[in-house]
């Protein structure tokens, strides 16, 4: 999420500024997250903001292009603002939460429909809602700086902002694995992947910035982008698709640990990925996990953002109220200790109608 990168001295920007600006520049509506700080997380406000410019410009003859990007080097967005939303919750306003949600949501849809070319800048951290913001854009663009995670099992929420979609749409069963681990991955393999399209070095950034603003075009990014490497996810492919392709959580950990014992038939099977695959596992909430795998799953089926948005809502909105997702906060935002204790154990097998209910979009 960098974007600036440059474009203003030390892609900062002065205490008590808005933590999004919103300017013109040349032939391109400038977007900036600003809140470095906090990783550019996306509040209320900086929602709003985005909103209120992409609906400014959509008819507006004077900007051909948007750019966004963010302040900071260390992250383009780390997400949406979940401690607000489990704030809502614990004050009773569980609706006031849901419509956070759907709000976001709205955003990303808006980006995937906007009519003229957005350019996102992932020169950084990019997480959850972030990847929402992103890669449902025209042009997404990582530097190799850029890491992508959708790490949310792991607080007892799914990966959402559209993520359902995007996971179903990756070669075989790598989403599943990126899902339920929360792996992170570099720039190679988020195109590889179909989470960006453009690679573009991040000392050329402010040159392809200029160029945008000044031609209202998308040509500079054929010119100034790099032939993406080799991608280490896809070596990994046929060892994810044979466990991942086991029907539901209990049943992919016990083949991981069969590899990880040694039981494995396969001489070729990778113990040390198996080991890390299911120690990330285990530390998400089991609930979360099944209800991934359930998202994902509906979304290779139904195919569209919009169906996959709203199927997101329908979880997230029953999530939040759920333990695991008090519990999930709990380790990793208030006391810190990463040591969550589920509401379900890892081998707990959820019925189809114990997920559909939370898959229900009605009231």
């Amino acid at each position: 999420m960098s974007a600036l990168s440059g474009t203003l001295p030390g892609r900062a920007f002065p205490a008590g500024e808005p933590p999004v600006l919103v300017r013109r520049q040349g032939l391109a509506g400038r977007i900036t997250l600003n809140r470095p700080r906090a990783l550019n997380m996306l509040n209320e406000p900086m929602l709003g903001a985005i909103e209120a410019a992409l609906s400014d410009w959509r008819h507006d003859p004077g900007i051909r292009l948007v750019i966004l990007d963010a302040a900071g080097t260390r992250a383009f967005c780390a997400g949406g603002d979940i401690a607000a939303v489990h704030g809502r919750v614990i004050a009773g306003d569980s609706a006031g939460a849901r419509a956070h949600c759907a709000r976001e949501y709205a955003l990303d849809a808006a980006i995937a429909g906007y009519p003229k070319p957005v350019v996102v800048l992932m020169d950084g951290a990019t997480m959850g809602g972030g990847i929402g913001l992103a890669s449902h854009a025209s042009h997404p663009v990582v530097t190799e700086r850029s890491t992508l995670a959708m790490p949310e099992c792991a607080i007892g929420w799914i990966p959402d902002s559209g993520a359902s979609l995007l996971l179903a749409r990756m070669p075989g069963h790598l989403g599943d694995w990126l899902a339920l681990t929360g792996e992170k991955v570099g720039a190679h393999d988020a195109i590889a992947l179909g989470l960006a399209r453009h690679l573009v070095a991040s000392d050329r950034l402010d040159t392809l910035v200029d160029r945008l603003c000044r031609d209202g075009e998308t040509k500079a990014l054929a010119d100034l982008e790099e032939a993406p490497g080799p991608a280490r996810l896809l070596s990994l492919q046929p060892i994810v698709d044979e466990v991942f392709a086991s029907a539901g959580v209990p049943a992919v950990l016990a083949r991981l640990d069969g590899i990880r014992q040694g039981d494995d038939t396969d001489p070729g099977a990778d113990i040390s990925w198996a080991s890390h695959t299911a120690a990330a596992m285990r530390k998400a909430s089991p609930l979360s996990l099944a209800l991934a795998l359930a998202a994902i799953g509906q979304a290779r089926m139904q195919g569209t953002l919009e169906a996959a948005l709203a199927c997101e809502l329908s979880i997230v909105s029953r999530l939040m109220t759920h333990a695991d997702f008090a519990e999930g906060i709990r380790a990793a935002m208030i006391d810190r200790d990463r040591k969550p204790v589920w509401h379900h154990p890892h081998d707990r097998v959820f019925e189809v109608d114990e997920l559909a209910r939370f898959l229900d979009s009605s009231p």
